[in-house]
């Protein structure tokens, strides 16, 4: 294994857990509760391939994230796709207003969630 991370970013244990345990055998793992803790992650990590971002987080929500992202210019260097509950025709028209792979829509499974890693990471 490298030391190349993905990080999860969701609020909740389980979803983290969830998606931990389908990418922990051929990646290393950072996990992030809030956009806070993402953008720290990333500002004091160079070998961050990928973020699996949730919207809905406490703090600093997967928008900020993602505008923080567009103003840095960080979209092409790290790909990112988003999770989500609410997959509305409104938040799936905002969502791709952003550069992002795809959404990984609630509830998922393992082949899901291993899918979209694999189109994050090759950057299709």
């Amino acid at each position: 294994m490298s030391n190349n991370y993905i990080i999860i970013a969701d609020d909740s244990k389980i979803v983290k857990n969830i998606i931990k345990k389908a990418l922990s055998e051929n990646f290393q793992i950072l996990e992030a509760s809030n956009g806070k803790e993402v953008i720290d992650l990333i500002n004091s990590n160079n070998n961050i391939i990928g973020i699996l971002l949730d919207l809905n987080m406490p703090y600093y929500n997967g928008y900020y994230v993602l505008d923080y992202f567009r103003n840095n210019v960080l979209v092409d260097k790290i790909p990112i796709a988003i999770i989500s509950g609410d997959d509305t025709k409104d938040t799936i028209k905002n969502i791709f207003n952003y550069k992002i792979v795809d959404i990984l829509s609630k509830p998922f499974t393992q082949e899901q969630i291993k899918d979209i890693t694999n189109k994050m990471i090759n950057n299709i």
